[in-house]
């Protein structure tokens, strides 16, 4: 009698006969719905090969076969790859849809904690708040717990704990990054390591960003107990547990967890203080999903543009492919089933270990007679190793159960002996994600490590550093930012190779960090797989390589992603490639093709040489693109309101578009929905799931955070204050913007900036291979001709701002123009934007009130546009004359005596600013001329008679009426105006309007930057 098939086996079996119908019925369907001699005879076989298509998948959603989701899915990529073996097999020059790739959502988060325990939390911390503002009150350890926590969303709690633990032993160290406070810590978790060792030991490390306030509370608290010992007990746990218990009669009590809790702030966070953060970033912050920053050597790189050691020259060969025909080995399906069966139990219930083993030698031995793919090899040639050490079945269906199915699934096609090490670490990465637990991860790297342990020793591939190391994984993080990435681009001409190898290590560069393409992509992509216009490029599978996953097939877009020069340079190497031997994009002189593992020895050769970064290697280009990208959507998202803070911008310098060009890439790709943009990302990446792009690609989202925590809105009162030591007269002001108080409590902080290496040299970039201009701030201006005369801070803003020597000395002597030309002077000989006694200063003081100087910022941005555009030059620098020469320091008007002046100057000013704001006194208008008063209509006429106020005060002498000459002050209102006059409306002292002096502000400093354009003796004040 024939043993009988358990339910599991029946399903498994019945679901394998379902798959196998619908990919049958697929192929059949492809087979009826496209004509490939049609196709191949058409004058336009792209277009007739997209309408056979629609009507083949309008056939596959209305067969009851594909009716659910993932059976459509199965049926249209098994369509897909039937359709790309008939275009491969017959040459056709035509394009086909990319697969689809299924991936879930985590887990939400925000049903966890109730509606009632949200409320208590809320409850708690302006119970909180309110109990701080205490005059009496001193600084707790709990109390920066707390802020921690609210104040700067830290909300995982190994973070948490490491940070209170580092203030109790006052270890540490907050410093400043781009002006946003920054503490380092080594985190003691489970997490990957991220290329730093303590002790020789591999350690987690990150760059938490906190909020001024918090960092600021932590000063008053490490001041407060410098002279006494501070208390041993700082496990934050035992913190909430007391905490609770201090509650506990209280109104404000808390019900809920630890882990609760950090949860509940979310709310807290999201609604009171209004620090609005995407979904997918809230799952970071509370360790739901990873993503880890970069090591404090890269971050150097990036804020001083250095190379940690000198560049030399670097003289390697790349080899070529030998035989680029070969095949990839096809996979044998059931092997995961043929493992299974020996780890299943007799009909007595036992198996022994000696049948088992003996059959997993025979399965072994076969594999080899078959020539079968190395990844099976792989699996079955461990377990095998594993008999020796384990003394029983179970055992090894534990070892098996964690990785043998997984490791086949994602393995399938892979050619291991052509992998680079970039390429395993971006395959074992993926496997390693599909653990649910992070203890189930590093169970996978653990499993991993071994098996590639044993590829390496039996089978000869190349080495790689382990995954897992006492339950540690490695993760690589690095970055290059565009003044990093131009450097190696200029180092690149310095190849002791022929000009085709250089050409093809600058192309590979140029498509691994722009469009985030693997070596191993780049070397396979063949002349036909590139558009006819080369707007975009296919990734597909071919006789040079598989991809590694069916989301790493997929169309670069390279119209979108390159820049004008690197387009250039990809279209003059097609060109020169479609003429010459070889279909490979990238090739010898000979047209064969590079084999990818040597072509990326050379390239990280070369990067680790002109950065001085050890641990950057090739495939960190393709980091490099997908932090780009998703930084550019944080960047140039509208939601997202930076008001002008220096980090904002010194971010937008580390990627290789301007404003115009990234908006239009985002808007491109991209949705409107928020949600989905992390999507977007992992599909640009080739990714199933966005978790795998930012647990192992994207590294900047912590400076992102703390640009966001900067603009919270803590809603301090003057209790606060007085906690804080701000002086009564300074509370309006700081309460005017919610940035305003973190703007002065930065200050009083006074923290360092991340050191720069003692031995480190700038990097060198070339101008003719800039991708853009760089453009400066008023602030960069000003920061830098302040500290002119001190030598080290001047060298330190040099670095910081990459600002050149020549660019520098231009501002100065146009600074000092302002101050000593005779164009700036009265006719009495006093400068006109200097008081009398004041010979030294080179910068005009800001207006008072923030919302002035945003206008100022947007004055900015419009000038910039309207400077761009030739013919308006002339008329842009007038007004910046006229500006300085008809201005005095202490008065807030510009004057005018011609018509025609005003007219013009009006016309500018119209397009910077909203006219509603301009005011303007007009002079002797009753008793001027009727000729004098026709020359002033039209410039009346520009302004609504509510903004232009005349002043009729005839001038008497000796009874006689003297006719003048007409004369004009213009002039802005603030943009505190009406707050103002309202102020004083009850005063002894009431206003009618209330100026500022941002014109005047604005042309002095644009006068620094590109006053040596303007001829002085072309205009007369």
């Amino acid at each position: 009698m024939a043993q009988r098939k358990s339910a599991i086996d029946q399903r498994s079996e019945n679901r394998h006969k379902e798959t196998s119908k619908r990919k049958n019925l697929s192929k059949r369907l492809v087979k009826e719905s496209i004509d490939f001699d049609q196709i191949i005879a058409s004058s336009d076989p792209q277009t007739i090969f997209n309408a056979m298509w629609e009507q083949l998948d309008k056939r596959l959603s209305e067969n009851k076969h594909f009716q659910g989701y993932l059976s459509y899915v199965e049926g249209y990529n098994e369509a897909v790859n039937c359709c790309q073996n008939y275009i491969e097999d017959k040459d056709i020059a035509i394009g086909f849809p990319k697969l689809i790739v299924t991936s879930y959502r985590p887990k939400s988060f925000r049903n966890k904690v109730t509606f009632s325990e949200k409320k208590q939390i809320l409850d708690f911390y302006l119970y909180w708040m309110d109990s701080i503002a205490s005059k009496a009150y001193e600084i707790t350890i709990t109390d920066l717990m707390l802020s921690l926590i609210f104040h700067s969303a830290i909300l995982r709690k190994p973070v948490l704990q490491t940070i209170i633990s580092c203030i109790s032993d006052k270890s540490l160290t907050i410093e400043s990054i781009f002006e946003l406070p920054v503490v380092t810590l080594i985190i003691d978790d489970n997490s990957y390591h991220t290329n730093t060792y303590s002790n020789s030991k591999a350690v987690h490390e990150v760059k938490v960003f906190l909020s001024p306030l918090t960092s600021y509370l932590i000063k008053l608290y490490v001041k407060g107990n410098e002279t006494r010992k501070l208390k041993s007990s700082t496990d934050v746990q035992n913190l909430y547990q007391m905490l609770k218990m201090t509650k506990s009669l209280s109104q404000n009590h808390l019900s809920m967890t630890l882990e609760e809790f950090l949860i509940g702030a979310v709310y807290v966070l999201e609604d009171y203080l209004f620090l609005d953060l995407p979904e997918h970033t809230w799952y970071l912050l509370l360790g739901l999903e990873t993503t880890y920053g970069l090591s404090i050597a890269n971050w150097q790189s990036l804020i001083f543009s250095i190379s940690h050691k000198p560049t030399t020259k670097i003289a390697i060969n790349i080899e070529c492919h030998k035989d680029v025909a070969v095949e990839p080995k096809k996979g044998n399906p059931t092997i995961t089933v043929e493992i299974a069966k020996l780890l299943k139990t007799t009909k007595d219930g036992k198996t022994s270990m000696a049948r088992f083993t003996i059959g997993l030698k025979q399965l072994y031995e076969r594999l080899l007679t078959n020539n079968a793919p190395l990844s099976e090899l792989a699996i079955v040639g461990w377990l095998l190793t594993k008999t020796v050490t384990s003394k029983k079945v179970s055992s090894m269906r534990t070892h098996s159960g964690g990785i043998t199915n997984r490791w086949l699934s994602l393995t399938q096609g892979v050619a291991f002996e052509d992998h680079t090490e970039e390429d395993y670490i971006q395959l074992y990465s993926e496997l390693i994600e599909l653990g649910k637990s992070k203890d189930a991860q590093n169970a996978i790297a653990t499993n991993i490590d071994e098996i590639h342990a044993y590829l390496v020793n039996h089978h000869g591939i190349e080495p790689i550093a382990p995954f897992s190391s006492t339950k540690r994984a490695h993760h690589r993080t690095g970055y290059l930012s565009e003044t990093m990435f131009q450097a190696i681009l200029n180092n690149a001409d310095n190849l002791e190779m022929t000009k085709d190898e250089i050409e093809a290590v600058k192309l590979a560069l140029i498509l691994g960090q722009r469009c985030g393409l693997r070596i191993g992509e780049i070397v396979k992509i063949r002349l036909k797989d590139v558009a006819i216009t080369s707007a975009y490029l296919e990734v597909r599978n071919n006789k040079y390589g598989n991809n590694k996953t069916s989301s790493a097939l997929r169309r670069t877009l390279l119209e979108q992603l390159l820049t004008n020069s690197e387009m250039s340079f990809f279209k003059r190497v097609e060109l020169r490639r479609s003429k010459s031997k070889g279909d490979t994009l990238i090739a010898n002189q000979a047209g064969m093709a590079y084999r990818a593992s040597d072509l990326s020895k050379t390239i990280s050769q070369l990067i680790k040489t002109t950065t001085g970064l050890s641990h950057l290697t090739t495939h960190h280009l393709r980091h490099s693109f997908l932090t780009n990208f998703q930084l550019m959507s944080f960047l140039y998202d509208k939601a997202n309101a930076f008001n002008g803070h220096q980090c904002s911008q010194t971010l937008k310098d580390l990627l290789p578009y301007d404003e115009d060009k990234s908006c239009k890439i985002l808007a491109y790709i991209e949705t409107s929905l928020q949600y989905k943009k992390i999507y977007a990302l992992a599909g640009v990446a080739g990714h199933a799931s966005p978790s795998t792009t930012f647990d192992s690609y994207v590294h900047l989202t912590d400076i992102q955070i703390g640009l966001l925590l900067w603009h919270m809105d803590y809603q301090l009162t003057a209790k606060h204050y007085k906690l804080l030591s701000v002086p009564r007269r300074r509370e309006k002001l700081l309460g005017a913007t919610p940035t305003a108080i973190n703007y002065y409590l930065l200050n009083k902080l006074k923290l360092k900036p991340l050191p720069k290496p003692k031995h480190s040299e700038l990097l060198k970039t070339e101008d003719k291979t800039s991708t853009k201009p760089k453009r400066y701030s008023f602030d960069e201006v000003r920061q830098t001709l302040e500290v002119h005369d001190k030598e080290e801070d001047f060298k330190e803003k040099m670095d910081i701002y990459k600002l050149d020597q020549n660019t520098f000395e231009i501002w100065l002597n146009n600074a000092q123009q302002l101050q000593d030309h005779p164009s700036f002077k009265t006719i009495h000989g006093n400068s006109r934007l200097f008081a009398p006694d004041d010979n030294m200063s080179l910068l005009p003081v800001f207006d008072r009130y923030v919302e002035d100087n945003n206008i100022l910022m947007q004055m900015t941005n419009k000038f910039r546009d309207l400077y761009k555009i030739e013919k308006r030059r002339e008329s842009m620098l007038q007004f910046i004359a006229h500006t300085l020469m008809n201005s005095q320091y202490h008065k807030n008007h510009i004057s005018f005596d011609q018509a025609l002046d005003l007219y013009s100057y009006i016309q500018v000013l119209g397009q910077l600013v909203f006219k509603k704001n301009i005011n303007l006194k007009i002079y002797h208008y009753a008793q001027a001329s009727d000729d004098d008063k026709e020359q002033w209509k039209p410039v009346m006429k520009l302004l609504a008679s509510s903004q232009i106020k005349k002043c009729n005060v005839a001038d008497k002498l000796n009874g006689k009426i003297y006719k003048k000459q007409i004369r004009a002050e213009l002039s802005l209102s603030s943009q505190t105006e009406q707050t103002r006059l309202n102020n004083r409306e009850k005063s002894n002292l009431p206003i009618k309007q209330w100026t500022v002096r941002t014109l005047q502000i604005f042309c002095h400093y644009a006068f620094i930057m590109i006053g040596q354009r303007i001829n002085l003796g072309d205009h007369k004040p």
